[in-house]
């Protein structure tokens, strides 16, 4: 065994002779590089210092293209289609638009058909609550042909006017009528007589035209009975039915081809006690 002091023996180790190579080239490199890095520079400041000393400076020549297919042709103006307006068109204008306030314009009304004339009555001038006042309004209201009606009962006064079939007098009292108020509406003329109770036929025939009084018999407070009347108009037909006192009603009959109608009764001991009309 050596000593502490001297070298050691044998051979060196492979790890410590490659880190030896690798240094070594390490220190040959560097020069190397520094040469090359200075001698790049000093290249460039030669290139430089001769480009400053010419009197023209380095451009880029222009691209030249070939003439001929694929050369960019120049646009040639070409002549147009369309044949050119003899005359400008005119300007339309727009209506100005009409404000939302502004009331819309009504459409115009189609003209009525003319309607076949009504006969139209004017407002009754007559006494009221007689027969001609009754039908006057009834027409007013009601155009067409009407027959009203009243009667006179002793003791008691004239009844309210009645029309159309309705019922005039008091039925099932025992008291008779003395006069009746008859008027027409649409019929022209209403005519007829009374027939006094034991006394026969004792006036003349009358009658009234169109919303007009016809009185039969009397009104007065010792007027006669009336057992019976005729009774017919100028236009449309007439029917009535009547009701004797202690009898039931007589039954709807019309007027004849004569012209009127009969009812009542010719016996002496029979008298009127209610009526009705229809036209």
């Amino acid at each position: 065994m050596a000593g502490a002091d001297g070298p050691p023996s044998g051979n060196p180790r492979k790890p410590l002779l490659a880190a030896a190579g690798i240094a070594g080239v390490v220190l040959l490199a560097v020069p190397l590089l520094i040469w090359a890095t200075d001698d790049s520079r000093q290249k460039k400041k030669d290139d430089v210092a001769v480009a400053a000393g010419s009197d023209t400076l380095l451009e880029e020549e222009p691209l030249e293209v070939p003439k001929g297919d694929y050369a960019p042709a120049e646009p040639t103006p070409q002549p147009s289609k369309q044949k050119p307006s003899p005359k400008p068109s005119p300007v339309v204008e727009k209506p100005a638009p009409v404000p939302s306030s502004a009331p819309a314009s009504k459409p115009a009304e189609e003209p009525k058909k003319a309607e076949a004339p009504v006969k139209a009555y004017a407002p009754p001038k007559v006494p009221a609550n007689t027969a001609a006042y009754a039908v006057q309004r009834l027409a007013a209201s009601n155009a067409g042909r009407h027959i009203c009606y009243r009667v006179h009962v002793k003791g008691v006064g004239w009844t309210a006017p009645a029309c159309d079939g309705a019922t005039a007098g008091q039925e099932g009292k025992g008291r008779p009528i003395t006069a009746i108020n008859i008027a027409v509406a649409d019929a022209k003329r209403v005519n007829g007589n009374e027939f006094i109770q034991k006394d026969g036929w004792t006036t003349a025939w009358s009658g009234a035209s169109d919303g007009v009084d016809l009185l039969l018999g009397s009104a007065a407070s010792n007027a006669p009975n009336l057992s019976g009347f005729t009774i017919g108009v100028e236009s449309g037909n007439v029917c009535q039915n009547h009701k004797l006192g202690g009898h039931n009603w007589g039954g709807l009959a019309c007027e004849k081809p004569a012209g009127w109608i009969f009812g009542g009764s010719t016996e002496p001991q029979l008298w009127l006690e209610a009526v009705r009309f229809n036209v």
